[in-house]
């Protein structure tokens, strides 16, 4: 393993860590501006994009963002596994695995029109273990003591 591309991965890990944090803050934003429920709804594109316009601007940065953390965690994931070291490998399929399923949870409270609390749930469980796995995964990734 070079030392290279575990400088690579750190790097990545931290932008991970840093669009994690922001992702947090548009989510509690987002929870303070859902004023009412929708009817739940069928997914397409626009009836999906026009539910987060009900809610507004900042529901639909939240959204976008969370495509952002998509192709982070699948770039870091790549990262991680070319390193060679298990348990670096370990951490970053698990963050990945976990911004999966919290992106599926949004999605799923959105389609409910806002009113399925387990897809909610979902999405902020996965949201915590995502970052306490980048976390972790940083650690691994530190550079060997001479």
């Amino acid at each position: 393993m070079s030392s290279k591309a575990l400088k690579h991965l750190r790097i990545m890990t931290v932008v991970m860590i840093v669009s994690l944090f922001l992702q947090y803050e548009l989510g509690i934003a987002t929870s303070m501006a859902v004023s009412a429920s929708i009817a739940p709804f069928s997914f397409s594109i626009t009836a999906f994009r026009s539910a987060l316009e009900t809610v507004g601007a900042v529901a639909l940065l939240h959204a976008g963002f969370g495509g952002w953390l998509l192709i982070i965690s699948v770039t870091n994931l790549v990262f991680a596994l070319k390193t060679k070291v298990r348990k670096v490998q370990v951490f970053g399929i698990l963050g990945f695995l976990s911004i999966v399923i919290a992106a599926g949870g949004g999605l799923f409270f959105v389609l409910s029109g806002f009113q399925n609390d387990n897809a909610s749930h979902t999405m902020a469980t996965n949201f915590l273990l995502s970052f306490t796995f980048s976390f972790i995964e940083l650690y691994y990734a530190r550079p060997a003591s001479n």
